[in-house]
């Protein structure tokens, strides 16, 4: 076999292969198109848009207060509802409660875990984060309490589910 016999076999094995990577391309894009159209497409008015941004403007202008700290809630997302009284209080106010009543020593942390629920956490070495102990779990919202009518309330404003 001649060199350029070799290079014109080099180059059919790649012009058949850009063939099937095209072929792929578009069975790809086919595919995709059928599985868009099994979805319902709901469509927001401009009226719809607007309704929903000064309903968003008017929950946040509302600067709800935190019970612990007495000072305006500016970040809802962040807040967690009191113990007891379900209203918004701000997350680094419980953090620091919740330290000042477990007494922690320089190589215990206070941090949140996850479903409302808060935890000591004691490392052997404070500089190394990763090998730690869990000391006390601290529930603080429970996952059985219904959620607070503020939480609902923003829930269903950011919702982009309709």
């Amino acid at each position: 076999m001649s060199r350029s016999d070799r290079r014109r076999g080099r180059n059919n094995n790649w012009n058949n292969n850009q063939k099937k990577n095209n072929a792929n391309q578009k069975d790809n894009s086919n595919q995709t198109q059928k599985e868009q159209r099994h979805y319902p497409v709901h469509k927001i008015s401009a009226q719809e848009i607007a309704e929903a941004e000064n309903a968003i403007r008017e929950f946040k202008s509302r600067n709800p207060v935190c019970e612990l700290c007495k000072q305006p809630i500016q970040e809802m997302a962040s807040a967690m509802a009191n113990k007891g009284s379900g209203n918004p209080v701000h997350f680094d106010c419980i953090v620091k409660k919740l330290s000042e009543h477990e007494h922690l020593s320089e190589k215990d942390r206070m941090t949140y875990i996850g479903n409302g629920k808060f935890a000591v956490l004691h490392f052997e070495n404070p500089h190394d984060m990763r090998h730690f102990s869990i000391v006390k779990e601290i529930e603080w919202e429970r996952a059985e309490d219904t959620r607070s009518a503020w939480r609902e309330e923003m829930a269903g404003l950011y919702s982009q589910i309709k």
